[in-house]
């Protein structure tokens, strides 16, 4: 596995913030599918044992999805984002299976899956613009400190425990 340079900008959640109200998650299947639909939705919120935990791909720098993929269908766009070309994808899910924090959705018209691409071309990803408790903040990571800047998927999983990475499911929606 090739590392590769860490994301620009990153989605940051702050679980203690989160009160579980799913806007972010109807913003993003808004801008993307023209419907709100939690289905739909590229983060998802996770009800925790203590609370509610969202979670968005963080393009981790050697980010084992793009090496797993059998129809080389991950790919990383120009933000540093990581995402799947629909075309190329077969829908295997081993993307989603080898993901640290079970981040790729299902997209419910294809069940190819679909990653956060941080709104590519927005000023701001939409979810973080929904969210009334402003538990998502989209941080360039330069302005952080160093070890979260090298790579935000490595840091948060550093951070979370493995009581709450336990109650992450692949199959969670």
């Amino acid at each position: 596995m090739k590392p590769r340079p860490a994301p620009h900008h990153a989605i940051l959640a702050d679980g203690s913030k989160c009160s579980g109200c799913h806007r972010c998650e109807l913003a993003c299947s808004l801008k993307f599918f023209g419907l709100f639909g939690l289905a739909c939705s590229r983060i998802r919120i996770h009800k925790l044992d203590d609370g509610y935990l969202p979670l968005v791909c963080l393009a981790c720098s050697q980010a084992p999805c793009l090496d797993v993929c059998p129809a080389n269908a991950r790919e990383v766009l120009p933000n540093q984002a990581v995402d799947t070309d629909g075309d190329k994808c077969i829908g295997c899910l081993a993307c989603l299976y080898i993901c640290p924090i079970s981040a790729p959705a299902i997209s419910p018209e294809t069940k190819k899956t679909m990653t956060c691409n941080l709104c590519a071309g927005e000023e701001e990803p939409w979810c973080v613009r929904a969210c009334p408790e402003k538990a998502l903040s989209y941080l360039p990571l330069e302005n952080t400190n160093r070890e979260l800047a090298a790579g935000p998927g490595e840091y948060w999983l550093r951070l979370l425990s493995p009581r709450k990475r336990a109650q992450i499911s692949p199959v969670s929606p």
